[in-house]
Protein backbone atom coordinates (compact mmCIF):
# COMPACT_ATOMS: atom_id res chain seq x y z
CA UNK A 1 0.00 0.00 0.00
CA UNK A 2 2.83 2.36 0.89
CA UNK A 3 4.56 1.60 -2.42
CA UNK A 4 1.37 2.33 -4.38
CA UNK A 5 0.94 5.61 -2.52
CA UNK A 6 4.49 6.66 -3.37
CA UNK A 7 3.99 5.72 -7.01
CA UNK A 8 0.78 7.76 -7.14
CA UNK A 9 2.43 10.82 -5.59
CA UNK A 10 5.38 10.53 -7.96
CA UNK A 11 3.05 10.29 -10.95
CA UNK A 12 0.98 13.25 -9.72
CA UNK A 13 4.08 15.42 -9.28
CA UNK A 14 5.39 14.40 -12.70
CA UNK A 15 2.02 15.18 -14.29
CA UNK A 16 1.94 18.65 -12.73
CA UNK A 17 5.46 19.42 -13.93
CA UNK A 18 4.81 18.01 -17.39
CA UNK A 19 1.60 20.04 -17.75
CA UNK A 20 3.10 23.34 -16.61
CA UNK A 21 2.38 25.87 -17.84
CA UNK A 22 -1.22 24.84 -18.59
CA UNK A 23 -2.42 25.29 -22.16
CA UNK A 24 -5.35 27.54 -21.21
CA UNK A 25 -3.00 30.51 -20.68
CA UNK A 26 -2.61 30.61 -24.49
CA UNK A 27 -6.35 31.09 -25.16
CA UNK A 28 -9.28 33.30 -24.19
CA UNK A 29 -12.07 31.75 -22.13
CA UNK A 30 -14.81 30.14 -24.21
CA UNK A 31 -17.53 30.95 -21.70
CA UNK A 32 -19.26 34.33 -21.39
CA UNK A 33 -17.74 36.63 -18.77
CA UNK A 34 -19.67 38.57 -16.14
CA UNK A 35 -18.50 41.99 -17.35
CA UNK A 36 -18.05 43.68 -20.74
CA UNK A 37 -14.95 43.09 -22.84
CA UNK A 38 -12.15 45.43 -21.84
CA UNK A 39 -11.22 48.17 -24.32
CA UNK A 40 -7.45 48.68 -24.52
CA UNK A 41 -5.63 51.66 -25.98
CA UNK A 42 -2.52 53.64 -25.14
CA UNK A 43 0.72 52.52 -23.52
CA UNK A 44 1.37 50.27 -20.52
CA UNK A 45 4.81 50.06 -18.92
CA UNK A 46 6.58 47.93 -16.32
CA UNK A 47 8.17 49.75 -13.38
CA UNK A 48 11.60 48.11 -13.39
CA UNK A 49 14.30 49.35 -10.98
CA UNK A 50 17.90 49.51 -12.17
CA UNK A 51 20.33 46.81 -11.13
CA UNK A 52 23.89 47.23 -9.90
CA UNK A 53 25.79 44.46 -8.05
CA UNK A 54 27.07 45.47 -4.61
CA UNK A 55 30.45 44.00 -5.55
CA UNK A 56 30.87 46.28 -8.57
CA UNK A 57 31.22 50.06 -8.72
CA UNK A 58 31.32 50.16 -12.51
CA UNK A 59 28.45 47.88 -13.60
CA UNK A 60 24.98 49.35 -14.14
CA UNK A 61 22.12 47.51 -15.81
CA UNK A 62 18.75 48.98 -16.75
CA UNK A 63 15.64 47.47 -18.33
CA UNK A 64 12.45 48.89 -19.81
CA UNK A 65 9.36 47.11 -21.12
CA UNK A 66 6.17 48.53 -22.57
CA UNK A 67 3.10 47.50 -24.57
CA UNK A 68 1.33 49.94 -26.88
CA UNK A 69 -2.23 49.11 -27.95
CA UNK A 70 -4.36 50.32 -30.86
CA UNK A 71 -8.01 49.60 -30.11
CA UNK A 72 -9.13 50.63 -33.60
CA UNK A 73 -6.88 48.09 -35.32
CA UNK A 74 -6.72 45.55 -32.47
CA UNK A 75 -2.93 45.51 -32.76
CA UNK A 76 -0.10 45.93 -30.27
CA UNK A 77 3.61 46.62 -30.16
CA UNK A 78 5.62 45.19 -27.27
CA UNK A 79 9.09 46.62 -26.68
CA UNK A 80 11.91 45.38 -24.43
CA UNK A 81 15.17 47.26 -23.92
CA UNK A 82 18.16 46.23 -21.85
CA UNK A 83 21.25 48.41 -21.43
CA UNK A 84 24.49 47.47 -19.67
CA UNK A 85 27.11 50.01 -18.69
CA UNK A 86 30.43 48.59 -17.54
CA UNK A 87 33.07 51.26 -17.13
CA UNK A 88 33.45 52.91 -20.53
CA UNK A 89 31.75 50.08 -22.41
CA UNK A 90 28.07 49.97 -23.28
CA UNK A 91 25.76 47.30 -24.65
CA UNK A 92 22.11 47.66 -25.59
CA UNK A 93 19.66 44.93 -26.62
CA UNK A 94 16.22 45.57 -28.10
CA UNK A 95 13.39 43.14 -28.78
CA UNK A 96 10.19 44.35 -30.40
CA UNK A 97 7.14 42.19 -30.97
CA UNK A 98 4.11 43.10 -33.06
CA UNK A 99 0.81 41.32 -33.43
CA UNK A 100 -2.91 41.25 -32.72
CA UNK A 101 -4.88 41.05 -29.49
CA UNK A 102 -8.34 39.87 -28.47
CA UNK A 103 -10.30 40.47 -25.27
CA UNK A 104 -13.06 38.71 -23.36
CA UNK A 105 -14.20 40.23 -20.11
CA UNK A 106 -11.03 41.23 -18.25
CA UNK A 107 -8.89 38.73 -20.16
CA UNK A 108 -6.51 39.86 -22.91
CA UNK A 109 -4.76 37.51 -25.32
CA UNK A 110 -1.63 38.82 -27.04
CA UNK A 111 -0.80 36.99 -30.27
CA UNK A 112 2.64 37.99 -31.52
CA UNK A 113 3.23 37.62 -35.26
CA UNK A 114 6.70 39.12 -35.76
CA UNK A 115 9.83 39.82 -33.72
CA UNK A 116 12.65 42.28 -34.37
CA UNK A 117 15.89 41.94 -32.40
CA UNK A 118 18.90 44.24 -32.49
CA UNK A 119 22.03 44.77 -30.42
CA UNK A 120 24.34 47.78 -30.11
CA UNK A 121 27.82 47.96 -28.56
CA UNK A 122 30.03 51.02 -28.13
CA UNK A 123 32.60 52.72 -25.97
CA UNK A 124 32.12 56.09 -24.37
CA UNK A 125 32.59 58.87 -26.90
CA UNK A 126 32.47 56.49 -29.88
CA UNK A 127 29.78 55.68 -32.41
CA UNK A 128 27.61 52.61 -31.60
CA UNK A 129 28.05 49.48 -33.71
CA UNK A 130 24.95 47.45 -34.48
CA UNK A 131 24.37 43.78 -35.18
CA UNK A 132 21.65 44.85 -37.58
CA UNK A 133 17.93 44.41 -37.06
CA UNK A 134 16.86 40.78 -37.43
CA UNK A 135 13.21 40.05 -38.18
CA UNK A 136 11.54 36.69 -37.60
CA UNK A 137 8.02 35.30 -37.52
CA UNK A 138 6.47 34.40 -34.18
CA UNK A 139 3.48 32.43 -32.93
CA UNK A 140 3.92 33.41 -29.28
CA UNK A 141 0.62 33.66 -27.39
CA UNK A 142 0.16 34.67 -23.77
CA UNK A 143 -2.89 35.53 -21.68
CA UNK A 144 -3.03 38.70 -19.56
CA UNK A 145 -5.52 39.99 -17.00
CA UNK A 146 -6.66 43.62 -16.91
CA UNK A 147 -7.66 45.40 -13.71
CA UNK A 148 -9.66 48.61 -14.24
CA UNK A 149 -9.05 49.92 -10.73
CA UNK A 150 -5.24 49.92 -10.95
CA UNK A 151 -5.15 50.27 -14.77
CA UNK A 152 -2.75 47.35 -14.90
CA UNK A 153 -2.08 44.31 -17.07
CA UNK A 154 -0.54 41.16 -15.62
CA UNK A 155 0.52 38.09 -17.64
CA UNK A 156 -0.38 34.66 -16.33
CA UNK A 157 3.26 33.62 -16.68
CA UNK A 158 6.35 35.72 -16.03
CA UNK A 159 7.91 36.81 -19.31
CA UNK A 160 10.54 39.37 -20.22
CA UNK A 161 11.92 40.06 -23.69
CA UNK A 162 9.85 37.10 -24.94
CA UNK A 163 11.64 34.73 -22.57
CA UNK A 164 9.25 32.94 -20.24
CA UNK A 165 9.98 31.65 -16.74
CA UNK A 166 8.14 28.73 -15.06
CA UNK A 167 6.24 30.80 -12.48
CA UNK A 168 3.59 33.48 -12.29
CA UNK A 169 -0.02 34.30 -11.43
CA UNK A 170 -1.19 31.01 -12.96
CA UNK A 171 0.21 29.21 -9.91
CA UNK A 172 -2.54 30.72 -7.76
CA UNK A 173 -5.44 29.89 -10.07
CA UNK A 174 -7.41 26.82 -9.04
CA UNK A 175 -9.96 26.99 -11.85
CA UNK A 176 -8.97 28.34 -15.31
CA UNK A 177 -10.07 31.97 -15.84
CA UNK A 178 -11.41 32.21 -12.28
CA UNK A 179 -11.30 35.70 -10.74
CA UNK A 180 -11.96 34.50 -7.21
CA UNK A 181 -10.31 35.70 -4.00
CA UNK A 182 -7.33 33.35 -4.37
CA UNK A 183 -6.67 34.76 -7.84
CA UNK A 184 -6.98 38.35 -6.62
CA UNK A 185 -4.49 37.77 -3.82
CA UNK A 186 -2.00 36.06 -6.14
CA UNK A 187 -2.36 38.79 -8.76
CA UNK A 188 -1.78 41.48 -6.15
CA UNK A 189 1.31 39.72 -4.77
CA UNK A 190 2.94 39.30 -8.18
CA UNK A 191 2.06 42.90 -9.10
CA UNK A 192 3.97 44.17 -6.06
CA UNK A 193 7.18 42.29 -6.83
CA UNK A 194 10.12 44.64 -7.38
CA UNK A 195 12.49 41.98 -8.67
CA UNK A 196 11.07 40.21 -11.74
CA UNK A 197 8.07 42.51 -11.69
CA UNK A 198 5.00 41.26 -13.55
CA UNK A 199 2.60 44.19 -13.89
CA UNK A 200 2.34 46.76 -16.69
CA UNK A 201 0.67 50.05 -15.69
CA UNK A 202 -1.02 52.49 -18.03
CA UNK A 203 1.02 55.66 -18.51
CA UNK A 204 -0.95 57.32 -21.32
Amino acid sequence: MQILRRLFLSFACFSLIACFPPSWIRELPAQKQSGPDVILSGTFRKNIPGMSPLTSLHYIESHSESIEFSDAEKTFRKTYNREIEEGNKFRQMRVEGKGRFKTKGNWVLLMTESLVTEEFVWERGKKPETSGAKTSRSNHRLLYHYDAESLSLVPMLYETGYKEKPFGVVEGIRVPYSEDEAFRITRKNFSKKEYQTHAYYKIR
